[in-house]
């Protein structure tokens, strides 16, 4: 020890001499003990009062050992330990189970503070009894502030996190276990904490794809260091956002992998955007194309209108051009009815009118619209179908329309010359299947996901069609409870789509199907038709067209006229255009009415909604007929009111 002599007595007492209370042993383990310097290594009495004091306690403590011997160990704690009675605590312990240890503030000579490590053990005389207590202390305070400092570093990381609202930032283990938190991830994926620790990160992904995705994730973060992705990820709630994913491997100073940080963005809103600017460019490819495709049919139909002008005497040039002039009068029209229907799809306001009838009659429905395609461009078309007859319970014109959409894609995009295939069967008792193959441009890879959504076909660039028809089948599929899908070996390999709707009713005779009525105008006394229209020249049309079909004819240019004509020609049938000057068809529909109870009044209009519809028959009319009209319903509808006369 620095000084192992005689000990100054503080009170006026005999010197103490640590002889004569510790062993010979204990004595000689003091004096090797003097001059270790790391360590403050002395001696207490029973009571607590130093009995030595090693060079280590002088360079921890600053005390000279004429200084500190003889005091009592108390003097190095703080006045608010002493007054708690901390020293004599500790020795307690040490009487009843032979050994203490601690850290705490303790104070040098200065009254400056230290971060000390105490271990006091009880010393034992030869006879087995206590002597007294030796006190190791060991100045641990860089130590001490280091680990302070690393937590105060953790705890303000710690609150960055949690402070930081529109980043979902967690760590998971090396299995993708989530180990951590922050108030983000809470925000952003609607878990708390306890509802997510532990779990399997895969929890924020489709279930469909959710082992594949986090699988993949995983081994690319694995092989690079890192990752990124963006896709579909689920909240609690199974609500969807679009994130943006950062994922980092993270291992220790060994090497070793001991998990991934993982970031996640909301940019749902972001997505929002781009798919908002997508979709202008589409529309704006589609209003090109449109415009496009509504020239194409309207040059011929000028051509072969002045031909006809020049030609009125050549009764078989006008029968050449006539059939032209149909066809493309009846393209342009597929394409407005397309662009309603579609509307009313997006709109939710498209219906479904479901009856029962024959296979054969919706596909001969189907066939006969793209005829005059296939015809052109020379196409092989093969049909296959059942021989047994098939009743179907769905909306005949929806299933119509949907076959020939497929078909007339398929016509479109095969090159002259090709081959279609319709194939129609029965996949189980009550499902339909059909499929429309060619050997056609087919369909890049890329695109095979991309050709139902709407406009798609115009930004890509390929001419030939809006872009809507596909879109318009798989709308008109689902609406019957189908599904649709296609297939392609990719561009110059032909097309497969295929179609399956639950819509089999039963085999044979469709129940409560009646014949149709067919009158043949003009074998009784003519009809009397007012065609009534502020278009002069569709008016004009429409009334040669009734008195080729050999009926009497009447035309008014305005809804007051259409009344007062009425009144004195007496029709049997009006064709009246809704909106006019002077008096719209609503009201003139009323008045006439008011005086003319038989008469069959029939809209003429550019909307067909079925808020339309109910205005119309709400103001009198007793069929509604959107324009433009084929020649083959107006003479329908005459039969269907004729029969009912």
């Amino acid at each position: 020890m620095v000084e192992a002599a005689s000990l100054p007595a503080d009170d006026g007492r005999e010197p103490l001499d640590p002889s004569r209370i510790l062993s010979p042993a204990a004595v000689n383990y003091v004096q090797l003990l003097a001059s270790v310097e790391d360590y403050a290594i002395f001696t207490l009495d029973l009571e607590g009062r130093i009995m030595d004091w090693n060079l280590g306690a002088h360079k921890i403590k600053s005390y000279m050992p004429e200084e500190i011997i003889g005091q009592h160990f108390s003097i190095f704690y703080s006045q608010e330990d002493r007054d708690r009675k901390l020293p004599e605590m500790e020795l307690e312990i040490v009487l009843e189970k032979g050994r203490f240890t601690d850290e705490g503030w303790r104070l040098r000579k200065d009254g400056s503070r230290f971060w000390a490590s105490v271990t006091i053990t009880a010393i034992p005389a030869d006879d087995g009894s206590i002597c007294g207590f030796l006190k190791i202390t060991r100045d641990l305070t860089d130590r001490m502030l280091a680990t302070e400092e690393l937590r105060q570093t953790e705890e303000r990381f710690r609150l960055l996190l949690e402070s930081v609202w529109d980043h979902a930032i967690f760590m998971l283990d090396a299995e993708g276990h989530i180990i951590s938190w922050n108030e983000g991830a809470r925000r952003l994926k609607g878990y708390e904490e306890h509802e997510v620790l532990g779990k399997h990160f895969s929890l924020f992904y489709p279930p469909v794809t959710r082992a594949e995705q986090t699988a993949a994730l995983l081994r690319l973060v694995l092989k690079d260091g890192r990752a990124e992705s963006e896709g579909w990820r689920l909240r609690k709630d199974g609500s969807k956002f679009w994130g943006q994913v950062s994922m980092t491997a993270v291992h220790d100073a060994k090497g070793e992998l001991r998990g991934f940080a993982k970031v996640t963005r909301d940019l749902t809103e972001r997505r929002n955007v781009q798919r908002l600017e997508e979709a202008n460019q589409r529309k704006n490819a589609f209003l090109a194309t449109l415009a496009h495709e509504l020239r194409n049919p309207l040059a011929p139909i000028l051509v072969g209108v002045d031909v006809i002008l020049r030609s009125a005497d050549d009764l078989g040039a006008v029968r050449r051009v006539a059939p032209m002039l149909h066809r493309q009068v009846t393209q342009m029209a597929h394409l407005i009815d397309d662009l309603l229907d579609m509307s009313r799809v997006e709109t939710g306001k498209a219906t479904l009118v479901k009856s029962q009838f024959t296979l054969d009659s919706v596909l001969e429905s189907a066939i006969e619209t793209i005829m005059p395609g296939l015809e052109e461009r020379g196409h092989e078309f093969v049909v296959r179908k059942p021989q047994q007859e098939i009743i179907l319970e769905a909306d005949h014109s929806r299933i119509s329309q949907v076959i020939s959409n497929l078909l007339s894609n398929a016509v479109k995009y095969t090159p002259p010359g090709g081959r279609i295939v319709l194939d129609v069967s029965t996949a189980s008792a009550d499902t339909l299947r059909v499929s429309v193959s060619d050997n056609g441009i087919g369909i890049a890879p890329a695109m095979q996901d991309r050709v139902f959504e709407l406009f798609e076909q115009a930004s890509s660039g390929s001419g030939g069609g809006l872009g809507i028809g596909l879109t318009l089948v798989k709308a008109l599929v689902e609406m019957h409870g189908g599904t649709v899908g296609v297939t392609s070996a990719g561009v110059g390999g032909g097309s497969e789509f295929r179609v399956v709707l639950p819509v089999v009713a039963s085999y044979g005779q469709p129940t409560g199907a009646k014949e149709t009525s067919h009158v043949e105008p003009g074998k009784s006394a003519p009809l009397r038709v007012l065609v009534a229209d502020d278009g002069k020249n569709a008016a004009d049309i429409l009334a040669m067209f009734w008195q080729l079909e050999g009926m009497e004819t009447a035309v008014a240019y305005d809804g007051l006229q259409a009344v007062e004509i009425a009144e004195t020609f007496k029709p049997d049938f009006i064709f009246m255009d809704l909106g006019m000057p002077n008096m719209d068809g609503y009201e003139a529909a009323r008045r006439i009415r008011m005086f003319s109870r038989g008469v069959v009044i029939v809209a003429l209009s550019g909307w067909g909604e079925d808020e339309d519809r109910k205005r119309s028959a709400y103001s009198g009319f007793d069929d509604h007929l959107v324009k433009p009209t084929n020649p083959e319903i107006l003479r329908e509808v005459m039969a269907k009111f004729r029969a009912k006369s």
